[in-house]
């Protein structure tokens, strides 16, 4: 697989955040996928095997950490085509609109908060942290790449 340098920084990026914030383990992913018994915690689609995701509540850019209480499954259409940073009880009521369907997934995302012990958002001390030494060491990245290209 090759990478670009953006994908690179990216990924540097995102490897500072989990010094602070890391996945969930392969326990506490399978714990929630069948907490929700292999279904769309929004839109209640049944999931098969590696077709699902966890998916941030409070989504990373706005400080959502990857606890597995920040996270629940769903598929992948609400995950990463429809839902994407929206807040996510906006996005259950524009899913499912307001009824039955909508209190009883709604309570069901609750309920899996509370079991798994909600931690509170990254704060914003931490957030600009991350983003101050995220633009230092792609920085440092840049200034290596031309040093390599003219040398």
């Amino acid at each position: 697989m090759k990478l670009t340098p953006s994908q690179i920084k990216n990924l540097m990026r995102r490897g500072l955040r989990l010094l602070v914030d890391p996945e969930p383990e392969r326990a506490e992913r399978e714990r929630c996928t069948a907490f929700f018994d292999h279904r769309c915690a929004y839109c209640g689609t049944l999931v098969l095997d590696g077709q699902g995701d966890l998916d941030h509540l409070l989504s990373a850019a706005r400080g959502g950490r990857n606890h597995i209480s920040n996270r629940v499954f769903a598929c992948k259409r609400c995950n990463a085509k429809e839902k994407r940073d929206e807040a996510w009880k906006k996005f259950l009521v524009e899913k499912t609109g307001t009824g039955s369907a909508m209190e009883a997934r709604l309570h069901k995302i609750d309920e899996w908060i509370n079991l798994a012990g909600a931690v509170p958002p990254l704060t914003e001390a931490a957030l600009h942290i991350i983003k101050e030494e995220s633009e230092r060491v792609t920085a440092v990245y840049d200034q290596a790449c031309k040093r390599v290209r003219d040398a």
